[in-house]
C-alpha cells in the first residue's frame, strides 16, 4: 500500500540504481518507468538534459508517479528502508508477490512485461467481440488506417478504473478501442456486403 512515511523515491532509486542489475533488472536513469513491467509514461517524465545533474535526476524520480512497493511486506517483518522497497506501476503493485523471500519477488519482476500484458488484454477483449487471434492484423490495420481515425474522432471516452488495477489514473480500455473497431467493420467497412460477422472475420475474407 502506498505510504507518505516512505522514503522518498529519489532515495530508493539511489539506493536501487547500481544494484538492480545484480537481480537481473535494467533501467535507463533518464526514462523512469515501472522496474518490473517497464511501463512508461511516454516523455512526460524523462530528463531532456544528457548533461543532468544528480539533483535534476533525484527530482525526476521524486515526480514520477510509481508506488513504493515493499519487497518483503511489512506484515511478514520487511522493512521500510530503500533496500526493501521497490518502484512500480500500479497494476505491478496490485500483482507484486507476497512472501518473506525477496528471490521470488525479483523472479516475478523479471518476468514482467507491459507490452505482454497490453497485449494478452488486447486479445481478451478481441474474444468478448467475437474475434480470434487470427483477426489481429486486419484490427491493427483498421486501427492504423486514416479512415478509421477519421471516423472514430469524438466516439471515445476514457475511463477512470474503479479497481486500481490500471497502471495509470485514467486510460482508454481495450474493450473500448476493439468495440469501435468492430462495430467500424460491421457497419462501414464492410456495410455494403453485410461480409462481416463476430467470429468469423478471417473466414468471411477468406471468402471473398
Amino acid at each position: 500500500m502506498y505510504q507518505n512515511d516512505l522514503p522518498a523515491k529519489s532515495e530508493i532509486f539511489d539506493y536501487w540504481k547500481s544494484r538492480l542489475s545484480e537481480h537481473g533488472i535494467f533501467i535507463d536513469w533518464g526514462e523512469p518507468g515501472c522496474w518490473a513491467c517497464g511501463f512508461h509514461y511516454g516523455d512526460k517524465y524523462d530528463i531532456r538534459n544528457s548533461n543532468a545533474g544528480r539533483d535534476a535526476i533525484f527530482r525526476c524520480w521524486d515526480r514520477i508517479p510509481l508506488q513504493r512497493c515493499h519487497i518483503v511486506p511489512r506484515s511478514l517483518g520487511g522493512s521500510d528502508s530503500p533496500d526493501n522497497l521497490f518502484l512500480m506501476c500500479r497494476e505491478c503493485h496490485d500483482h507484486a508477490p507476497n512472501t518473506p523471500f525477496p528471490e521470488i519477488f525479483f523472479e516475478w519482476a523479471r518476468a514482467q512485461s507491459h507490452f505482454k500484458r497490453e497485449s494478452e488484454k488486447l486479445l481478451a477483449a478481441m474474444a468478448w467481440f467475437g474475434l480470434g487471434e487470427s483477426d489481429m492484423t486486419h484490427v491493427e490495420r483498421v486501427m492504423r488506417s486514416g479512415a478509421f481515425k477519421d471516423w472514430v474522432s469524438g466516439k471515445f471516452g476514457i475511463h477512470r478504473p474503479q479497481s486500481n488495477y490500471a497502471t495509470t489514473s485514467s486510460r482508454l480500455t481495450s474493450a473500448t478501442m476493439v468495440g469501435l473497431v468492430v462495430h467500424y467493420m460491421r457497419n462501414i467497412e464492410d456495410g455494403a456486403n453485410n461480409s462481416f460477422k463476430a467470429g468469423g472475420f478471417a473466414a468471411a475474407q477468406l471468402q471473398r
